[in-house]
C-alpha cells in the first residue's frame, strides 16, 4: 500500500514538473497577452484551438468583434468588389481598392494585423491576432480618405448620368464603398478615438448612400410591351421583376430609360396517346433609349396536359414562373450584380 501512493505520489509530481516545464517555456503572450503587448500600444486576441488554422481563425474572428466589425457586409462589399475588379475598370487600376480586396480572407477587411503562433505541448496551437494602434489607426484613416474621395467622384458621376443603369452602378459601388469606410471608422474608433473624431465626410455614410441608390432605382423608367400575352398576365410578370427591385415600370411612359419588348408564342403538338402538348417559346430584350441591349432572355419548352385548353393554360404559368422566379429574374439579378448591386 505505501509503495503504492509512493509511486502515485510520484506521478502526480512528474505530471506537475512537466505541466510547470510547459507552462515555462509558453510565450508570454499566451500566459499573459496585455504585459506582452501592452493595450495602450496594441489591440490583441488570443485563441487556443486543435490546429494551427483554426487557432488563426479564431483570433481573427474575436479581434473582428473587438472592432465590432460588421463581417457579414464586408465579405458581401468585397465580393462585389472582386467581381467588378474580374472585369477591369477603375477597381483594377487603384492601388488601395486592390489593396483592400486583397486582405486576407483571415480577417474581413482588416488590414495590418500581426499573427503569433505556438504549438504546445499537448498539440493544440494558440495564435495571437494582434493590431497596433498609432500604426493602424493612420493606416485606415488614410484608406477612408481616399475611398472618400472615390465615393464623392461617383456620386458626382451618377447625378451627370441620370435615370440609367450607369448611375445605379456608381451609386452601388459608392455604397459598397461607404459599407466599407463605416467598418473601418469603427476600427479606428477602437485603436485611436480622437482620430476617429476627426474624421467626417461629406458624403455621410452607408446608409445616406444606399438611399441614393434607392432613388436613382426608383428615378429609372422600365416600358414594358410583350406580344402574344392575350391576357396581359406576361407583361404583369415582367413589371413585377423590376417593381420588386424598386424600379418603376410603365406601359405608356413617353421618354422611357429602358424598354423591355417580348413576343410570345405558343403552338399544340400531336397529343401522345391522351396526352395533350403544347410548346411555348418566349423572346425578351431589355434595351436602352439608344436601342443598345442591356439583357436578353429566351425560353423555349413544352408542356402537357389532359386537353388541349389545359395545356395551353399551363404553358402560360410555366411562363410566368420562369419570367418571375427561374429564368428573368435570375438573369436581372444577375446584371444587377455585375453592377455591384447586392438585392437585399
Amino acid at each position: 500500500m505505501r509503495l503504492k501512493n509512493i509511486l502515485t505520489a510520484g506521478a502526480f509530481l512528474l505530471l506537475l514538473s512537466a505541466g510547470l516545464y510547459a507552462q515555462g517555456n509558453a510565450p508570454l503572450w499566451v500566459t499573459n497577452k496585455n504585459a506582452a503587448f501592452s493595450e495602450r500600444d496594441w489591440v490583441c486576441t488570443v485563441e487556443q484551438r486543435n490546429t494551427r488554422a483554426e487557432a488563426q481563425s479564431a483570433a481573427a474572428a474575436t479581434l473582428a468583434l473587438a472592432f465590432k466589425m460588421d463581417v457579414k457586409s464586408v465579405s458581401s462589399a468585397m465580393q462585389s468588389f472582386s467581381q467588378i475588379a474580374s472585369g477591369g475598370g477603375q477597381l483594377s487600376r487603384d492601388s488601395s481598392l486592390k489593396q483592400q480586396v486583397d486582405t486576407s480572407s483571415d480577417v474581413a477587411g482588416l488590414m495590418g494585423v500581426v499573427n503569433d503562433f505556438w504549438n504546445a505541448p499537448d498539440g493544440s496551437w494558440y495564435a495571437a491576432a494582434r493590431m497596433n494602434r498609432r500604426d493602424g489607426a493612420a493606416a485606415y484613416s488614410t484608406i477612408m480618405k481616399q475611398n472618400a474621395g472615390i465615393i464623392t467622384g461617383l456620386i458626382q458621376e451618377a447625378a451627370d448620368e441620370g435615370a440609367t443603369f450607369g448611375a445605379y452602378e456608381s451609386l452601388a459601388f459608392a455604397y459598397n464603398l461607404a459599407t466599407l469606410n463605416d467598418n473601418y471608422m469603427n476600427i479606428v474608433s477602437v485603436l485611436d478615438n480622437s482620430t476617429a473624431q476627426g474624421l467626417r465626410f461629406s458624403y455621410g455614410n452607408a446608409a445616406a448612400v444606399r438611399t441614393l441608390m434607392q432613388k436613382a432605382a426608383g428615378d429609372i423608367v422600365i416600358t414594358v410591351e410583350v406580344s402574344g400575352d392575350e391576357q396581359g398576365a406576361l407583361a404583369k410578370a415582367f413589371s413585377s421583376v423590376f417593381s420588386s427591385r424598386k424600379f418603376k415600370t410603365s406601359s405608356t411612359a413617353s421618354e422611357p430609360a429602358y424598354t423591355l419588348y417580348a413576343e410570345y408564342s405558343r403552338s399544340p403538338e400531336a397529343p401522345v396517346a391522351n396526352t395533350f402538348r403544347m410548346r411555348y417559346l418566349i423572346n425578351a430584350v431589355l434595351s436602352d433609349k439608344d436601342g443598345e441591349e442591356v439583357l436578353s432572355f429566351t425560353e423555349n419548352k413544352r408542356v402537357t396536359s389532359t386537353t388541349e385548353t389545359q395545356a395551353a393554360a399551363r404553358a402560360v404559368r410555366d411562363t410566368e414562373k420562369s419570367i418571375t422566379e427561374t429564368g428573368f429574374a435570375k438573369s436581372f439579378d444577375q446584371y444587377l450584380e455585375s453592377l455591384g448591386a447586392v438585392q437585399k
